[in-house]
């Protein structure tokens, strides 16, 4: 039986190199770098080796995408039931690398379209996800969704942290720190509102 499992295990484990090389190549120097070839150097294997696994590079940039969303899915639904929803959220969200990895995917997906249908179907699963928790959420912070409903609020957190973590990666003078402080001094002043509401529903309880 042992003999049975080796190359399932085998493949997996070149698998994961596969995707890990692909991932960093991106981070380093661009989707646009990213190649038969170059994946083949990183990892240490032949070219043709990377098409057995991967037959085109679309389909690699999909595993890539779909490895990584399987993640934060996780992350997200964790830090949407967490203590304290929106601090989680935003800490995710701020991720300098997981949001350097979602650009390169989105500049990728923009000229091929088999990225960008899986990354289309991904954002609005996590989007609905979000809107969902939201609806519950925005009370016990003591926010008015009228006034901010939760398609709002789900859009800013999420642009904020892609437009300032993209600035900073790219070296831009955007005041990028500055605005990551504001968010997370209100994601702070929230958070203690949420906390008092419930310890004043629980005393009256």
């Amino acid at each position: 039986m042992a003999e049975g499992r080796r190359p399932r295990a085998a493949t997996e484990e070149k698998r994961k190199r596969i995707l890990d090389a692909t991932e960093e190549i991106m981070l380093k120097d661009g989707y646009a770098a990213v190649s038969s070839r170059s994946v083949a150097a990183a990892v240490g294997i032949g070219a043709p080796l990377v098409h057995y696994y991967f037959p085109t590079i679309d389909e690699l940039f999909v595993a890539v995408l779909r490895r990584r969303a399987g993640r934060n899915v996780e992350r997200m639904a964790e830090a949407l039931m967490s203590a304290e929803p929106l601090r989680a959220w935003w800490e995710q969200a701020s991720d300098p690398r997981g949001t350097a990895m979602f650009v390169e995917l989105l500049a990728a997906a923009n000229h091929r379209p088999a990225l960008k249908a899986e990354v289309g179907g991904i954002a609005r699963d996590v989007r609905r996800m979000q809107l969902d928790a939201l609806g519950e959420l925005l009370g016990e912070y003591g926010i008015d969704p009228e006034q901010l409903p939760p398609p709002l609020v789900a859009a800013a957190i999420q642009g904020l942290a892609f437009s300032v973590v993209q600035d900073q990666a790219a070296g831009y003078d955007t005041a990028a720190d500055e605005a990551i402080a504001a968010m997370d001094r209100l994601v702070g002043r929230l958070e203690a509102r949420r906390q008092l509401r419930s310890d004043r529903g629980a005393r009256g309880a």
